[in-house]
């Protein structure tokens, strides 16, 4: 029996090792949907119809991997060639990048819808849906090439460069394009709301940067693992990193998600006692602070209101009567009142 080329172990160890990733992240993608279902229950139907989407696809892609697993290790056990040919002859492997892109894409449109919200900048997120789609539609391309048998294996690995390479230059454009917009919309709010909105850009890069760091590493390794150097482990890392990448970006988007009430609380540190007086109006507490803040998500996609009241009453009346006078009197006898509210929504 020849020697096998230690690449093919590197593919197909990659391929158990990715399919591992992607099982593990898909427990805690349930366990950060069922958290999402039980603490946002008042959400509007589109978002909580975005989740069940995001549920339904991810569940899907790892019964995917599960089956590639199955049909790798069982039906080719002892053969090797056999299992090496099933990415090119297996069509859950020909579907295998194209299926994975359009979970990144769907999270992806979240992402621009959150940025429109906040920004209301047309070009911005034009250029990153033309991104995003271009992406998309290279994947598809290399799907199609993965399913004529007569396109060359350089063809393939150009096509499936060039979508990994647009979706990390697209994350790092969304990230960086969010953060712009969250600094110049904190030069406009009350100072109460800095420190939220701070929360919000710290969010904003924590889950941008697993999947940026991951199409990164995709990004290099998949253009390495073209080396001829027969013991290069860029082809495990590559395989790893492009399984794992579409649980990383629902990943990021239920974080996203299930991190508004962290950071309303945070936000409202000093909470307002305010309840609705007899007569309809607002009456403050002895915190005297701040009302209500609120993050949502589509209608009120990613909106933070912040409602600042402050009443202030001084009354001094030296004959016990502070009621029944006219304007000149009250002025006279030093009643003092002063009012103060704002409304300020942002992202």
């Amino acid at each position: 029996m020849p020697p096998v080329n230690p690449l093919v172990f590197s593919a197909l160890g990659g391929w158990d090792l990715g399919i591992c990733g992607d099982l593990i992240l898909q427990g805690v993608i349930f366990a950060q949907i069922a958290h999402y279902f039980n603490l946002y229950r008042s959400d509007v139907p589109a978002l909580r119809a975005f989740v069940f989407g995001l549920l339904f696809l991810t569940t899907l892609r790892s019964m995917q991997m599960i089956a590639i697993m199955w049909v790798q290790n069982v039906e080719y056990f002892t053969d090797i060639d056999g299992a090496v040919g099933m990415f090119f002859s297996h069509w859950l492997m020909k579907i295998s990048v194209a299926f994975g892109a359009s979970i990144s894409f769907y999270v992806q449109m979240f992402l621009c819808h959150r940025l429109w919200v906040l920004s209301k900048n047309l070009y911005v997120v034009a250029l990153l849906l033309f991104v995003f789609i271009f992406a998309l539609v290279a994947a598809l391309i290399l799907m199609a090439f993965t399913f004529n048998i007569s396109t060359s294996q350089d063809l393939r690995n150009t096509f499936l460069s060039l979508h990994v390479g647009v979706v990390f230059g697209g994350d790092l454009l969304l990230c960086l394009t969010t953060a712009y917009f969250l600094l110049k919309t904190s030069k406009q709010v009350l100072p109460q709301t800095a420190g939220m909105l701070n929360a919000i850009l710290k969010l904003t890069f924590q889950t941008a940067a697993p999947g940026a760091v991951c199409a990164m590493i995709n990004l290099i390794t998949s253009r390495l693992a073209s080396t001829p150097n027969p013991y290069n482990t860029s082809l495990l890392i590559s395989v790893i990193a492009t399984d794992i990448l579409p649980k990383i970006y629902a990943l990021s988007a239920m974080w996203t998600l299930n991190s508004r009430r962290s950071i309303r609380v945070g936000g409202s540190s000093g909470q307002d006692s305010s309840t609705e007086g007899p007569s309809g109006g607002r009456r403050t507490g002895t915190s005297g602070g701040r009302g209500g803040v609120e993050l949502g998500t589509f209608g009120k996609v990613q909106r933070i209101q912040v409602r600042t009241q402050v009443q202030t009453a001084q009354h001094t009346d030296e004959d016990g009567a502070m009621f029944g006078k006219d304007d000149a009197d009250l002025k006279s006898r030093g009643m003092e009142e002063a009012s103060v509210e704002t409304d300020k929504r942002v992202f």
